[in-house]
């Protein structure tokens, strides 16, 4: 069955907000940079969790994208077109992400300078904290999670009385000899200094010395991080879990001089897969969910033009979730960008993960929309875009030429169910992917189906929903799944 064609929605031409911002408040002349950095994010990452629990109640088609514009000492924190918070610091700002810490119910925003790093809660409180002269956050995701995950990284509470150096109760992580140098270090509360973290080797959990395991993602809703280890060209992923009091805890010296209950709760990762062959690191990793609801994780090979998804499987054993991979039944298919959006099935969750899809380029003009790995259709750029949507000097009589022309090079951005398009002239769009039904109603009619029929006759349906059957052109290729 061939797949549905659907037209994008454009919903404007995309420059970050942060620089109109800019222009507003007049720039500064002294120590400026040329360069700057943004991304967009839910706003459910910033928000309380039990307000973000009832946005989950409501449709979310109308919430307009938050967005971080860093430019040097400066971060602008924008909603649509409102400046919502500006923040200056003392030193140019490497890196900004959200985390969640604990049992906190707010987001904290995150900030890496080049010896310190700032927490700031969603009010502007924020405290500092000294770093070491390495400060390794993860680069491709400007999320994470700290509540139950660490990645080679700094992270501080946002108590303003609360600050800390990495040099007090976990002196014997960082001096002494090199064999007690952790290569990951976790804060799992803002009260409590950054821990060293293990791995379990023969039944004895010893302090993790990974440090050619560069991490490239981190979930921020439950306790995965990914990693790619360049000699051995191999990807990892690992799984962060409370130490086992019936495992021995190898050279542990804070045993000998505290009690075991005042000793903070100890973490240890796990490799639950890993895939060799990669010459680079995977440029994108995501979460999403497969054509039977079971959560999968992304790898953008770009080098290898695919998408590669295992798949993740859970078990609750004595009110603990404990992840693991099933190898077996990983697939692929082909890709030069990918990212997560919420179309087919908006407002559902599957345990703590919402039911995410998948929009593929699969080569150049080729955007696919997956369900797991089932393709459901191709979106187009629209034919009659707007005459102020691509270029104010276009002639009329050039306008036709020009949008026959545009092709899609590019993904980024992708927040829901929306996403920046990159065309071939450099220009972006922010466009929404049109779900069908759009109804709240045929919303929750399909969702009962998803949960009441077998997988099979739910993707039959699925792909008499999305597919019309007059797409001669699609060939197979592009939708193939390994």
């Amino acid at each position: 069955m061939s797949v549905g064609v659907r037209q994008l929605t454009v919903l404007g031409e995309f420059k970050p907000f942060g620089l109109v911002a800019e222009a507003v408040d007049g720039k500064p002349t002294e120590n400026v940079t040329d360069k700057y950095d943004y991304f967009l994010f839910d706003p459910e990452v910033a928000r309380q969790r039990d307000e973000a629990d009832e946005c989950d109640a409501s449709s979310s088609s109308d919430r307009s994208d938050h967005e971080l514009f860093i430019r040097g000492n400066r971060i602008i924190w924008t909603i649509g077109s409102r400046v919502y918070k500006r923040f200056t610091l003392p030193c140019s700002v490497i890196m900004a992400c959200w985390c969640r810490m604990g049992d906190m119910s707010e987001g904290l925003l995150c900030v890496l300078q080049t010896d310190s790093v700032t927490i700031y809660n969603t009010s502007g409180e924020a405290t500092e904290g000294n770093s070491q002269t390495y400060v390794p956050f993860s680069s491709s995701s400007p999320l994470l999670n700290a509540r139950d995950i660490s990645r080679p990284k700094r992270e501080i509470g946002h108590s303003p009385q609360h600050n800390f150096t990495l040099m007090n109760a976990s002196d014997h992580i960082i001096k002494g000899d090199g064999a007690s140098i952790s290569s990951h270090l976790i804060l799992k509360d803002p009260l409590e200094e950054p821990q060293s973290t293990y791995v379990e080797e023969r039944g004895k959990l010893n302090i993790m010395k990974e440090f050619d395991e560069r991490t490239i993602w981190t979930s921020d809703r439950i306790p995965l991080m990914a990693s790619y280890n360049k000699g051995k060209m191999q990807h990892s992923l690992w799984v962060a879990e409370a130490i086992n009091s019936n495992l021995e805890v190898a050279h542990s010296k804070l045993c000998d001089v505290v009690p075991a209950g005042v000793l903070p709760k100890q973490f240890s990762f796990r490799r639950i897969w890993q895939g060799k062959g990669a010459h680079t690191a995977a440029s994108k990793v995501f979460l999403a969910t497969d054509d039977d609801a079971a959560p999968i994780i992304c790898f953008l090979l770009q080098e290898q033009k695919k998408l590669l998804a295992v798949r993740l499987q859970s078990v609750e054993i004595n009110n603990e979730i404990l992840f693991d991979i099933k190898p077996d039944m990983s697939w692929s298919i082909p890709a030069i960008a990918a990212a997560p959006v919420i179309v087919t099935r908006p407002r559902v969750k599957m345990g703590p993960l919402p039911f995410g899809d998948i929009i593929v380029l699969a080569s150049e003009n080729t955007l696919l929309l997956y369900s797991g790995k089932q393709c459901l259709c191709r979106y187009m750029l629209p034919s009659c875009l707007g005459k102020g949507q691509v270029l104010d000097n276009v002639k009329p009589s050039e306008m036709a030429s020009l949008l026959h022309d545009l092709k899609i090079v590019g993904l980024a951005d992708a927040v829901e169910g929306r996403i920046n398009v990159i065309v071939n002239n450099g220009q972006i769009f922010r466009c929404t992917l049109r779900r069908s039904p759009s109804s709240s109603l045929a919303d929750d009619c399909i969702t009962a189906m998803a949960e009441g029929l077998s997988s099979t006759f739910y993707n039959h349906f699925l792909a008499l929903l999305w597919g019309d059957g007059d797409l001669a052109y699609l060939s197979a290729a592009d939708a193939s799944v390994d």
